[in-house]
């Protein structure tokens, strides 16, 4: 990995480390044309993973639904993905992919039917409602990505560029956002350990300062609300130095002949 990649990449993770607490083990889904996309290229993927991530311990992880997939599409590159996946990843079913109450009711009693489901929905219920799994999603389905980048917060993404050169994407301006805006609220409640007493307090205390600062500065302008001008203490010594006159100026010149 070049340098500027590796760099990028520790900026990434200390990024999402700090604001939504995602550590190593890391945990990455793969979808099914980021797998194919490895055969494809002949990528070493497990190896470059490991290179991308710092040397971190992780775990790579598929949905049955995407495995299903790539056992519809023909092609050998296909069949090679599909079978990296049942061999190197976890499997996630679909009982692990509803986390949704609702969701659990309807399926109480009936079949589960992986058919049913959608790859791209399935690893956006996965990380939706604020990645609490700390799922990192790799992916070549650019309207999957662009879905999870404009809607969703604090999910790490990965590419396939070509060539085979694995991408660690920079952190969503919706991210950033999200994250701004926690930062924001930490500094008003103090961290979340400020009660609401304390609050109203400190900002008493701060309007009380800035009264207290306008009063001084309308006592320094002697109350009419124009800043009092500095008068000169006296001349400029500079602008007082005398000239030389024209008789001195030509004994010196001849003195020095």
């Amino acid at each position: 990995m070049r340098h500027g990649r590796a760099k990028a990449a520790r900026k990434t993770l200390k990024f999402y480390s700090i604001n939504c607490n995602i550590k190593a083990p890391y945990k990455l889904i793969l979808d099914g044309n980021f797998l194919a996309a490895s055969v494809r290229f002949k990528v070493p993927l497990v190896e470059r993973l490991t290179k991308l991530l710092q040397g971190n311990e992780f775990q790579i992880y598929t949905t049955r639904s995407a495995l299903e997939e790539l056992n519809t599409l023909p092609g050998e590159a296909f069949q090679k993905a599909r079978q990296f996946g049942l061999d190197e990843c976890i499997i996630l079913e679909k009982k692990d992919i509803l986390n949704c109450s609702r969701e659990e009711e309807d399926m109480k009693g009936s079949s589960v039917d992986q058919k049913a489901f959608d790859p791209k929905e399935d690893i956006v219920k996965l990380v939706q409602g604020g990645n609490d799994q700390g799922y990192f999603v790799a992916t070549q389905d650019e309207k999957l990505s662009d879905k999870i980048r404009e809607r969703l917060a604090y999910v790490p993404q990965m590419r396939m560029a070509r060539g085979g050169v694995l991408i660690f994407e920079s952190p969503s301006a919706n991210s950033r956002r999200h994250a701004m805006r926690e930062e924001r609220g930490k500094q008003n409640t103090g961290g979340g350990t400020m009660t609401k007493e304390e609050k109203h307090l400190i900002d008493k205390l701060r309007e009380e300062r800035i009264r207290s600062k306008r009063e001084q500065q309308q006592q320094a302008d002697n109350g009419t609300g124009e800043r009092k001008k500095r008068k000169a203490k006296g001349p400029n010594p500079l602008s007082c130095k005398k000239k030389k006159s024209f008789s001195n100026a030509k004994s010196n010149s001849t003195a020095r002949r």
